[in-house]
């Protein structure tokens, strides 16, 4: 058991926690300027079309990042359920990703792609599973 307390994490590992921590800043802060920009628009009068699904999206964003962080902060700790989340969660940023680019996104689905596809390999590898599974 002392052998896996002093276990160093993997470079490869800290690379896809640094990604992680990169969505999370990112999908709160795309969530906040989203939540502040509807406010607005409502505060001044202003029709926000699909209004329940844009709240919708913009309160999953935040949570998401709320899910990342903790993720983030427990991963050192080689909790399995942690590479489970976040695989499930890159799945689901790819996804969205995919469809922002068939959509007309351009360059921020494009880095958006790569770093859940990048983050999602790590975490598949030997490596990654052997981090987690402790």
């Amino acid at each position: 058991m002392a052998d896996q307390a002093s276990e160093r994490m993997p470079t490869s590992i800290k690379i896809a926690l640094v990604g992680v921590w990169f969505q999370a800043v990112a999908n709160a802060f795309g969530g906040f300027a989203l939540l502040t920009d509807v406010q607005g628009r409502l505060d001044h009068g202003q029709e926000v079309q699909n209004l329940g699904l844009v709240q919708g999206l913009l309160y999953f964003s935040l949570i998401v990042a709320a899910v990342l962080v903790v993720c983030g902060v427990l991963a050192p700790r080689r909790f399995r359920w942690v590479r489970v989340v976040v695989l499930i969660i890159e799945a689901v940023a790819v996804l969205n990703a995919l469809l922002g680019l068939v959509s007309g996104g351009a360059f921020p689905m494009l880095i958006g792609l790569l770093l859940a596809l990048v983050i999602g390999a790590i975490l598949l590898t030997d490596k990654g599973q052997d981090w987690f599974n402790r």
